[in-house]
Formats: C-alpha cells, structure tokens, sequence
C-alpha cells in the first residue's frame, strides 16, 4: 500500500511540475515566434514607406518599432540591410513597373513576378506566401510590395523548441530523484503510524483472545450444570463470532505487508480451486441452494496456494451467505489469454448497482440486517481483495441487473 502511495505521490508531484514546465515551454516560444514576426513586420512596413530599401540605421525609439515590438526595441543597424534577404515588386495602375531582387539570391525576376500576382488577388496587407512573409502597401499612385525571406527565423524558433523540450525532459529526470526521496521522508510518519496500527490490532487481537476463550469455556460449563437454554446459547453463538471477527482483523492487518515471494511456487489452480469449491457442497444442499463449479483442467499458477485457497473460500462462503432462498451459486474458472479469470456468481434478493464499488470497503455490508443473520462483519471481500492484490491481480464486482452479482478475478 505504501509503494503505491509513493508512486502516486510522485506521479502527482511529476506531472504538476511537467505541467508547469509545459506551461512555460509554450510560453517561451510563443512569445519567441510573437516577437520574430513582430520584427519582421516592422522591417516590412520599414521598407515599404522607404520606397522599397532598408535604410542602414533607424531610429530605435521609435513608437512605430516600439508598438510592433513589444517585448524589445526593433534594433536595426548598418549591417541590417545584408542580412536581410528580401526583394521588392512595384506597381502602378495594377501594372508591375519594378522588380528588386538586389538583395536576395534565391528569387528571380520570374519567381518574384509571380509571387506578386497571387498576393495581388489576396489584397493589400501582411501575410504568407511560401517561406516568405509579405506586405503589400496600397498609395494612392503607387501599390508597393515586399517580401522577407523568413525561413532563418523559423530554423532559428524551431531550434529553440527542441532545445527548450530537451532541457525540460533533462531537467524532469533528474528533478525525479530528489522528488522519490522527498517522498519517502513525507510518507515516513505514514508508515510509521501504518506499522503502529498493526501492531495494535494484532496485540489487542492477541489480548482479546483470553477473555473470549475464558467466557466460551465459562459458558460450556453453565450449559453442563444447568442446560442448555437461550442465554447460553447467545452467548456462545456471540463469542464465536467475536473470535472470528478477531482472527479477520488480525489477518487482514497482515495482509498489508509485502508478500512473501518464497511461498509463491507454481502450483496446480485447476486441482486447489475445484477442492476448495467442493467443501461448499454440503453448506448449499443443507440451506436449500444450487451450487455448481467448474475449471478447466490442469492450470498452472506462480502464488501463494494457501491464499488462493482462502480467496476461493470467502467468495464462495459469502455467495453461499448473500444468495437468495433456493438461489444458485456458479463459480468458473478459465483461461483468457495469459491471465487466468475466475467468477463466483450468486443469485440475490437485490443488489444496489451503486454500492458494488463499496463491497470491497472494510466492515461495510450492503444489508446490515442480513449480515448479522449470517454472522458477517464485512471484513471477508477486504481479505479477498488484499489477496489478490498480492498476487498482483484485479478483482471486481459486477451485477446482472439488480438481482445477481458476480465477483471477476483476473490473476
């Protein structure tokens, strides 16, 4: 329980921190990419008011420079002009009247008469076109058209995202250490307290197991003295199940430790789940019910033969409880796949579809009256389940609408 308290601790602890990462990740190259074409559209709109030439040296407080650049002043100096690659078309009267690839090696007269037409059918403003970022300029005699060949930029923003994702993936791993040792020392006084509780529920089991032989012996000898009559009788049906209900607190207590991997052999299931479903036989012919079981032949199982056992007698002991007058009880056995599925299924009065993921609870009992009539504490299907989770399985219930439950295992 702790190892899985621990893990989802620091799956917790991870994935905030990964989204925090994340968070800021995106924010970088947002804002990286914001401010890349926040320059590139001013350089743009630079050129097209300077009749289609950078000059070498701007002013840089400009409020123009300022406003497109928000995160930084536009800073544009003589070498500007050759390391900007672009070219420039004009138009007059819808005529192209110039073409300037001056300053740009990769674009013909050719290509950049053609880029310039199909921006001509998008209209006036900023845009894409290829790898090219564009402004197309209406004046009143003249159209101006410029392109920026903006693919440096984008290897430049897209570099940036995959150092930024790798510094973050480096930096999540090895935050991981440090956060699985955290870990430990935060759930420490856990399991301290976890060990302190075992260690009463198996002292105080201990210490109640005098009184309780004590008042069971006190009450044979009454009954041998005076006869058997309702007093007695109430006793002693009381003190067995309070041994019981010790000796299941005591159990369940330990099943929260870690299994023992020496008593996990392989083992015949078929053979130990059909010989322990045999013992039922007798209990459902003397209360009036239909017990059938079956398993297919000769599986094999790596666990604890005990355990599952006990897990195949408190299933079938609770279905044999919980199963209505002259109700039916089916247990089955059978390979899916790998995995090896047991059901027990019951037959019932009803049963709340809404309370099947509670059946697993500690002491809870969907009919509290029924229960004390069988003698029952709840503490059965918790014993059940801490065994299969020891051998590293799932277990569920599901109901057949609302008069018939199955308990599902998968090992």
């Amino acid at each position: 329980m702790l190892k899985k308290l621990q893990h989802r601790f620091v799956a917790i602890a991870m994935f905030a921190l990964s989204i925090m990462f994340l968070v800021q990740l995106v924010a970088v190259n947002i804002i990286n990419l914001y401010q890349r074409d926040s320059e590139t559209r001013a350089i743009l709109q630079i050129i097209a008011d300077n009749n289609g030439v950078l000059p070498g040296g701007i002013d840089n407080d400009s409020t123009l420079a300022d406003f497109l650049n928000p995160f930084g002043k536009l800073e544009i100096n003589i070498e500007t002009p050759y390391s900007t690659r672009y070219f420039v078309v004009e138009l007059r009267e819808n005529v192209v009247t110039k073409i300037s690839t001056d300053h740009i090696a990769a674009v013909t007269d050719k290509a950049a008469y053609e880029y310039a037409s199909e921006v001509y059918r998008n209209g006036p403003g900023f845009g894409v076109i290829g790898s090219y970022r564009y402004y197309y300029k209406q004046g009143a005699e003249k159209a101006i058209m410029v392109f920026i060949d903006v693919t440096r930029d984008l290897q430049l923003s897209f570099a940036l995202m995959s150092i930024s994702a790798t510094v973050m993936f480096i930096t999540l791993c090895i935050i991981l250490v440090p956060v699985w040792w955290l870990s430990k020392k935060a759930l420490k006084p856990v399991e301290e307290a976890m060990d302190k509780q075992k260690q009463f529920i198996t002292d105080a089991g201990h210490e109640l197991k005098t009184p309780i032989a004590i008042i069971s012996a006190d009450a044979e000898v009454m009954e041998l003295c005076q006869g058997e009559n309702e007093w007695l009788t109430s006793i002693k049906k009381q003190t067995v199940r309070m041994n019981t209900l010790v000796k299941n607190l005591v159990e369940l207590s330990k099943m929260g430790e870690v299994a023992d991997k020496k008593k996990h052999i392989v083992f015949n299931i078929s053979e130990a789940v059909l010989d322990t479903a045999s013992n039922f036989e007798t209990t459902a012919k003397a209360m009036g019910k239909t017990f059938t079981y079956s398993a297919a032949r000769d599986l094999r199982y790596n666990g604890n033969e005990e355990e599952i056992r006990q897990l195949i007698s408190i299933l079938c002991d609770n279905a044999m409880k919980y199963a209505n007058e002259n109700g039916t009880i089916k247990l089955n056995m059978y390979k899916v796949g790998k995995n090896i599925q047991i059901d027990v299924y019951n037959t019932c009065d009803y049963v709340d579809p809404a309370s099947v993921t509670k059946l697993f609870d500690r002491f809870y009992r969907a009919d509290s009256s029924r229960s004390r009539d069988t003698g029952g504490y709840g503490i059965g299907l918790s014993v059940a389940k801490a065994i299969v989770e020891r051998h590293k399985g799932k277990i569920r219930a599901v109901t057949d609408g609302t008069t018939a439950i199955t308990f599902r295992i998968t090992l």
